[in-house]
């Protein structure tokens, strides 16, 4: 494909040099460019060039007529051209004929296309030139490799697949989990202690009931183990009681469970009725309540 079947358009630069035209000059103007690439420049005539970019105003054509140029000036093969296009054009040339250059070059090297149409012009009488057609090679038998005596037993061997590990531990939708042992759940008791075994074992049922997409598993060991540790990371079984939290009491003095707090304040209330009454017996102060109550009838 040569040159004439493209041309290199550097947006940025089109558009900066043709802002100030219209759309109608801009297209008069692409066409001519086109028209210019392909048959190497443009006739130096208004009209020609105008019925070439599809007609086009006086006004427009003085608008495109300012970006071109008279090339071979005052000679036959005087025309117009853009400057920018023409030394794309160049370039493009001496790259296509490099091209040409080196496929040329590489068909010479290539063994299959070089001829000798040398001949040698010297003849012998005495010389037999004609074809002599030689015997061809007999095939030679081939050694196979020794063909080894297997045994039925090896045989079987060989073609037995690998058998499917069992699981002790399994699960049924209607069952629940079977093969459970007292050493798992003692592990499990000490690995997860705020943990409800049986609670959440029966959750693990159903929502294995709920969801039997899930339910294709064969290590349920495995599956009960991460149940459980979700559920010990997350605070243990709902059911089991939490931690007491201590909570700093002004008048207490010191940090206290709600238990405490209510034990240490019954403990005041009872003190200090005590207090009250051995004040009165030994005719003390006495509040308007034991005034009252002591008043004659």
């Amino acid at each position: 494909m040569g040159i004439e079947n493209w041309m290199p358009l550097y947006t940025a630069d089109v558009l900066a040099s043709c802002a100030d035209m219209s759309p109608a000059q801009f297209g008069s103007y692409m066409r001519l460019l086109c028209y210019a690439w392909q048959s190497g420049g443009l006739p130096n005539d208004m009209e020609a060039c105008c019925r070439i970019a599809g007609g086009c105003t006086p006004t427009d054509w003085s608008a495109v007529r300012k970006r071109l140029v008279v090339l071979d000036a005052g000679t036959s093969e005087e025309r117009l051209s853009h400057p920018r296009l023409e030394a794309e054009r160049s370039k493009a040339e001496a790259g296509y004929q490099r091209k040409r250059d080196a496929i040329a070059k590489a068909r010479q090297s290539n063994p299959r296309n070089r001829t000798d149409h040398s001949t040698d012009n010297s003849t012998d009488d005495s010389t037999d030139n004609s074809p002599q057609l030689q015997p061809q090679p007999q095939p030679q038998p081939q050694l196979q490799p020794p063909i080894k005596n297997e045994s039925p037993t090896e045989i079987l061997g060989a073609t037995r697949q690998k058998p499917r590990r069992t699981y002790r531990i399994t699960w049924d939708a209607d069952a629940g989990f079977q093969g459970v042992s007292d050493s798992d759940l003692s592990r499990w008791k000490a690995a997860y202690p705020g943990v409800n075994l049986t609670q959440e074992t029966a959750k693990a049922h159903a929502w294995l009931v709920d969801n039997p997409s899930k339910g294709g598993k064969r290590n349920w060991a495995a599956f009960l183990n991460r149940w459980f540790a979700r559920v010990q990371d997350k605070g243990g079984s709902s059911n089991l009681p939490a931690a007491p939290q201590k909570t700093f009491r002004q008048d207490a003095g010191r940090a206290m469970t709600a238990s405490e707090y209510a034990e240490w304040k019954r403990a005041r209330d009872r003190d200090e009725y005590v207090k009250a009454k051995a004040r009165k017996r030994t005719g003390g102060l006495t509040s308007l309540g034991d005034a009252i109550d002591d008043r004659p009838s």
